[in-house]
Formats: C-alpha cells, structure tokens, sequence
C-alpha cells in the first residue's frame, strides 16, 4: 500500500494523507480519522527515512550524557523526549558513563577525550542531525567536542560564553535569594555548609550566599563556613562541629542558642539531610531549634520531616528547551550561540521558622 492509494480510498490529496501522517492540525478531526482508519486497515507504514534523505535530514537528535546514572540527567532527558514527541523527531543516547571514573574531580574530563570522541563520532556515524551534551555536574567545559558540521547545544555545563549554545540555571542568584528568605523570616546567625573547593556550583553558591548575608549587614564567623563535601556525612559532620563545643568527643556539649547558628543554609539537600540526622542525635528539633534550607529538590529530601526548604531546578524545562533550541539551529542552520540562564523556584518547606 502506497501515500497514493492511501489517498485514493480515502478520497482526499496525497498531501491531506502527509499532513495527517505529521499530525498537522491543518486537517480536520473527522478527515484525519478516517484516513487513519484505513491506515489501521492496511497495515502502511510510512517511509520516514526517504523523506529525510529527501530533507537532507533524519529527524535524530543525538543525546551524549556524561553519566546517565546521575539522578539529574533522567529528568533533563525526559523534557527533551517529551519535545521530541510533540515535534515528530526521535533521540538516540549515548552514555559516557564518568561518573565513577572521574568521581568529583570534573575538571579530569579531558582526560577522557578519547571515549568523548568515539561517542560522537558513533553518533555522527548514525546520521543525527544535531547532538545534545548534557553535563553531570554544572560547571564550564573546554574543549570537549571535536569539530563537525553538526550543531550542538550543552546542557547543565556551558563552553566559554558566547562559544557554543547552552542551558543552565543560576546558582548564585538562588542561592542569594535563598540566604535572603531566611534573613525575612528574623534569623541573624546564619551558617552555611558548602559543596567542594574545586565545584563552580559550589563557589558560585557560597558567593550568593555571602552577598544576602553582606547586603544585610550580617557577619558570617569564618568558622561558620563550613565545608560538606556534597554528601550525607560530610553534612553531618559540619553540622556537629557548628553545633558542639567539643565535636571531636563522644560526649558532646551543645553550644547554647547564643553561640550557634540558627539556620544553616546547606547547598545541597543530601547535606541539609545530614544536619537532620545530626539535629536528631543533638535532641534539637527542626525547626525550633535549628533551622534547615537545602537545594536540589531532590527525591529523598522530599520525604524528611518536617519539610526540607530547597531549591527546585527547571530540569525537565532545561531539557525541553535544549532540544527546541537544537532544532531551531539545525532548521534555520543557526551558528549564532543562545546562552540561556533558568531562575529557580525556592520551595518554602516547614524546616525554617519565623522568629
């Protein structure tokens, strides 16, 4: 069964059948359903493929992920597969699988080159029209993408601004906004527990931090800059120091209201679990005792009690918009680089209180 003999039986154009084929909303409901009927009936299937040779085009986006175990870049692919199937385009990913190799040292990238190569290379192999990289962990990249006359757009990392189109959100801006909520709700003694040294995230929040506590006229004890490490230890283990006279003792004094923070912003909420866990060991209660932000928004976070205040990432809006931004470049063969920056939303919780 040929698009023509599809159209005669239906009595329509063989352009009527192409349009209901791509779901054009050119074409009535009750003409669309009854060429799909016969479709149904005939068992067709339309050549794709000759009309993209036709176009030039394959209608496949490539998707590289640096590590697609990293709970992020599920929801970032999810946004762009559901563009892909409002669009009529299809994805293929390939996975880089960095996590474990290069842990937190994201700066070591390059010295994966090799697998990045390949992975593209395969890709391009396919024929895609256009290749998403879709980062592990926010920060600048340099140099990771071997040449080709394909279009790229990064996602949760950036090149050099200006050099290559990318999604990110802004870490610093929601990070100052964050601090600034918890210096509404009456807290003064506010102490925070940061990610790595090397982690542009982790820089770029201490910076919005320190800027709300500056702007409102607010010292920060250097011993109240503490370092987490990201994880769930490393969180609580800078909570007890900020919180106890004697941390390194088995039997802990806890410092008196006066001395210790109120609130204490943590910059991600693996962390902000690890001060609920050791609020728990210290007897002191979230949030009249002590008061909890994190940021991530992630899945365990949301089932702590009381309510983690985070920081929920447009992720899925990420990935929808790198695939439109994609597109848009393949179809109107765009160089120009769009550097596109997401607000966050701040998700108030119950693990702040007003005082």
């Amino acid at each position: 069964m040929t698009l023509k003999e599809i159209a005669k039986r239906a009595g329509v154009s063989t352009a009527t059948v192409s349009l209901v084929l791509n779901d054009s909303p050119k074409i009535s409901n009750p003409t669309k359903a009854k060429i799909r009927e016969i479709i149904r009936e005939t068992g067709y299937r339309s050549n794709r493929l000759a009309g993209s040779l036709r176009r030039s085009k394959t209608g496949l986006i490539g998707i590289l992920v640096e590590d697609i175990t990293v709970w992020h870049t599920a929801l970032i692919i999810d946004g762009m597969n559901q563009y892909a199937e409002e669009h009529g385009c299809n994805t293929i990913l390939s996975n880089l699988r960095l996590a474990n190799k290069i842990d937190s040292h994201f700066n070591e990238i390059s010295l994966y080159q090799k697998d990045i190569d390949q992975a593209v290379e395969t890709l391009l192999s396919l024929q895609v029209d256009g290749i998403v990289y879709i980062g592990m962990h926010d920060r600048l990249i340099r140099n990771v993408m071997p040449k080709s006359d394909k279009p790229v757009v990064f996602c949760y990392c950036y090149t050099s601004e200006g050099e290559e189109s990318s999604i990110r959100y802004d870490n610093e801006k929601t990070l100052r906004l964050l601090t600034e909520e918890i210096i509404r709700r009456g807290h003064k003694r506010i102490a925070a527990i940061h990610g790595k040294e090397d982690s542009e995230p982790a820089q770029l929040r201490k910076r919005g931090f320190h800027t709300a506590m500056q702007e409102a006229g607010l010292a920060v004890p250097k011993h109240w800059d503490e370092r987490g490490d990201w994880n769930f230890q490393g969180g609580r283990d800078a909570a007890i120091r900020l919180l106890c006279r004697n941390p390194g003792e088995t039997v802990r004094t806890v410092l008196p209201p006066d001395e210790r923070p109120s609130a204490i912003v943590c910059m991600n909420d693996e962390m902000a679990v690890g001060v609920y866990n050791a609020a728990a060991e210290l007897h002191l209660r979230i949030p009249e005792d002590l008061s909890v932000s994190g940021f991530d928004n992630a899945d365990f976070a949301q089932h702590v009690t009381p309510a983690l205040m985070t920081v929920d990432r447009p992720l899925h809006k990420m990935g929808y918009r790198a695939l439109d931004l994609l597109l848009h470049k393949i179809q109107r063969k765009d160089d120009s680089a769009t550097n596109v920056v997401y607000p966050c939303t701040i998700l108030p919780g119950q693990s702040v209180q007003t005082i």
